[in-house]
């Protein structure tokens, strides 16, 4: 019986130490970057009939501005939608920038991707 405790406990130790590990391996999207900050606008793109603008159109934008887009990503918002052709699809652009370019990226509709913490970088779709 003492035999099967310590084998109960080995293994609880072994998984306490492999999700230890694994949790410091993980990147959240909104953890803060080294050159800037994260901000996000959406596509604009709706479930079933897609539209919206691209990365390239709205980075373009922002470059138009004076705005410094050190890095450029899609992602989707995190947030659940209901099925629903027509409706919002949750895909956005994800940009970093420098930190002090934050009210220029606000009056161009940017909000900073910490207000979305269960966003994730996606993979971009044509509009």
């Amino acid at each position: 019986m003492h035999t099967h405790r310590r084998t109960e406990a080995g293994r609880a130790v072994a998984l306490l130490l492999a999700c230890t590990m694994l949790a410091g391996c993980l990147h959240r999207l909104n953890d803060p970057p080294a050159s800037g900050s994260k901000y996000y606008r959406p596509l604009g793109s709706q479930q079933c009939t897609g539209g919206g603008k691209s990365l390239a159109e709205l980075e373009q934008e922002l470059r138009k501005a004076g705005i410094t887009v050190r890095r450029a990503t899609c992602g989707t918002d995190g947030r659940m939608y209901a099925t629903v052709c027509g409706a919002p699809d949750g895909r956005i652009a994800i940009f970093e920038i420098p930190p002090g370019q934050a009210e220029s990226a606000a009056a161009l509709g940017l909000q900073p991707l910490a207000t979305l913490p269960d966003a994730a970088e996606a993979p971009c779709r044509e509009p």
